[in-house]
């Protein structure tokens, strides 16, 4: 099993897109083969928020297999072509995995 996560550290006027978009995720990873559960955990300060998805897979090809899916992957693409054409609400993105030892 391995456990991963995603956070977006986010401007303030980016909450309510990311809300949207991390409820929709957390559907999305449930209902995907091999995933064994997925949340999103928020946090908020004066300056930004978080939202941090954690999720456990059966293994990590699995989670890949997620993130490789066309729909995600077109998103990324049009993200990437209209970059320049608004400011960013994403201040950063960490990305890590981790696997419970016995």
């Amino acid at each position: 099993m391995i456990i991963q996560t995603v956070t977006f550290v986010v401007k303030k006027e980016g909450k309510e897109i990311f809300e949207v978009k991390t409820k929709k995720d957390v559907a999305s990873m449930l209902s995907f083969e091999n995933c064994l559960s997925s949340e999103c955990w928020f946090s908020e300060n004066k300056d930004a928020c978080e939202f941090m998805l954690v999720s456990k897979w059966q293994s990590k090809k699995d989670f890949q297999n997620w993130l490789k899916r066309p729909e995600h992957l077109q998103k990324h693409r049009e993200a990437h072509k209209n970059k320049d054409e608004k400011k960013s609400i994403v201040l950063d993105k960490i990305r890590k995995s981790y696997v419970i030892n016995e």
